[in-house]
């Protein structure tokens, strides 16, 4: 199966237009090895000049898209695989296109979070390992609980609330989505991996005050989850190019501080947690300090702060708060 790269990347809109997620490969013409492919285009070199890292990981991903093989099934030295020419042109497009900077999850138009596959749309912000660490600690601290509601805020593609169903059968969730695009993607999501029945998202803006759809304003959950954007207004110009052009900067802006969104997330957790329930959300490296300051200041009796937690990259990114 695929695995996440560290980056997306950017390409222009002319090429953009020209790329087909649909691989076209005639059947019974003549068979290219794809070791020439690779020699004519000298595609690593390209992806290197390109600025992309792991070449050999990106050859291999669309290698085996492009085949239609599992990643794992196809070898690394490619020496007795062959293209038809439908297949050696959509090889060659699709490099194109990476070396032009497109993400490698939007040219396959899947990827795999935990162990769950994902559908991947170019209007929903791409899940990061990081978060795979975070839904690790979420569904450790509720794998012996008798039964969950939860909520999350945010979930674009499904890929948090849907990897903690399908790893614990006493979940119920609920989302909330303000991208129309995101919310139909996350119940497609769902419903390829068989969760739907588990699984309810209400396309929603949260506001203050009105933080949740009328049909849920009475519900009270027993978890919350949310990884709300958190890039300060002020960073975006340090953003990756590839971030800025393909990626939903909706869910990236987290205002001057990067608690925008998390502030309303707090509220919304006094308002619909169970007294003992858990919200964890996935922050900026230098956030949880600012959060718990926050919680003892504004939240004291209601909120309270739990723990936070590090990162594969040791960056103190997570944080565990409890209702009291």
């Amino acid at each position: 199966m695929l695995r996440q790269l560290p980056r997306s990347l950017r390409m222009t809109s002319r090429l953009r237009t020209q790329v087909n997620y649909a691989t076209n490969s005639p059947t019974g013409q003549s068979q290219i090895p794809v070791t020439r492919a690779l020699e004519i285009g000298r595609w690593a070199e390209k992806l290197k000049a390109a600025g992309i890292e792991d070449t050999e990981f990106n050859l291999k991903c669309i290698v085996s898209h492009v085949l239609k093989q599992k990643f794992n099934s196809v070898p690394d030295s490619f020496a007795q695989l062959k293209f038809n020419p439908g297949q050696l042109a959509d090889f060659e497009r699709f490099l194109e296109a990476r070396c032009a900077r497109m993400p490698l999850q939007h040219i396959v138009g899947e990827w795999d979070f935990m162990d769950i596959t994902l559908k991947t749309s170019p209007s929903v912000f791409i899940p990061r390992p990081e978060t795979e660490e975070f839904m690790r600690l979420v569904i450790e601290d509720h794998k012996n609980a008798k039964s969950v509601d939860l909520l999350e805020v945010g979930c674009g593609s499904g890929a948090m609330s849907l990897s903690m169903l399908h790893s614990l059968p006493q979940v119920e969730a609920t989302a909330i989505e303000r991208s129309k695009a995101a919310t139909v993607l996350a119940a497609e999501n769902a419903k390829m991996l068989g969760l739907l029945d588990r699984f309810r998202v209400h396309n929603h803006t949260m506001e203050e005050d009105k933080y949740l759809p009328e049909e849920l304003k009475d519900q009270k959950y027993d978890l919350i989850i949310s990884n709300p954007p958190y890039v300060k207004t002020e960073e975006f110009q340090f953003l990756h190019p590839e971030v800025v052009v393909y990626e939903n900067l909706n869910a990236l802006d987290g205002g001057s501080d990067g608690l925008r969104v998390a502030r309303l997330v707090f509220d919304l957790a006094c308002r619909h947690l169970r007294p003992g329930g858990k919200l964890w959300l996935e922050l900026g490296n230098d956030h949880p300090p600012l959060v718990k300051t926050i919680m003892n200041l504004k939240y004291e009796g209601r909120l309270k702060f739990v723990a936070s937690y590090s990162d594969q990259y040791k960056r103190e990114r997570f944080v565990q708060i409890e209702k009291v």
